[in-house]
């Protein structure tokens, strides 16, 4: 039976190696969930809500504001791990929408900007990003070699983006790391 289970756990070590966790539809990146609080009016929830954007997102990125409709949403930016002659930010848009007793978060329209220091800027899209991530998982193909190590660590970023803005939410005090 040891023996069994043994072969199992390494035909199963590919599949883990292999699979993502990041959240994709429509071929786009997009994270998105909805939250329960009983007994939190959608004034109180759309402070926290705004409170969740400035402690998370640049104040001055602010796309849409409407307090009437329950819903802000800006454009928010986390750096990158790259070489020193290479800035990359992943730049995404964070949404979030209010009612009575729960909200929304929505992470959407993520791209890539990497600029060389002293040369010129480029943008990658998510389209391309997960193109590149199936080519690297077809095969080695030059030039995606750390498409997947940059992908996991996007998916690490916002999972902790979320958490965040969940704390937020909730009126519960998270440590941010600098």
């Amino acid at each position: 039976m040891k023996f069994i289970k043994q072969i199992i756990f390494l035909l199963l070590i590919p599949t883990v190696t292999f699979g993502q966790t990041i959240h994709i539809d429509s071929n786009r990146i997009v994270y998105k969930g909805a939250v329960k609080l009983d007994a939190v009016n959608k004034d109180e929830l759309y402070a926290r809500a705004r409170n969740a954007i400035f402690n998370n997102v640049k104040e001055d990125s602010i796309v849409t504001d409407n307090k009437e409709k329950g819903m802000i949403s800006a454009k928010g930016s986390i750096k990158l791990a790259s070489p020193y002659h290479i800035i990359k930010k992943v730049e995404y848009i964070l949404e979030l929408t209010v009612e009575d007793g729960k909200y929304k978060y929505r992470i959407d329209s993520v791209s890539i900007k990497q600029v060389e220091r002293g040369g010129k800027t480029t943008r990658i899209y998510a389209d391309e990003l997960l193109k590149g991530l199936d080519l690297t998982a077809s095969g080695f193909v030059p030039g995606y070699g750390n498409v997947e190590k940059q992908v996991n660590e996007i998916d690490m970023n916002f999972q902790k983006l979320i958490d965040l803005v969940n704390g937020d939410m909730k009126g519960i005090s998270v440590k941010r790391s600098h």
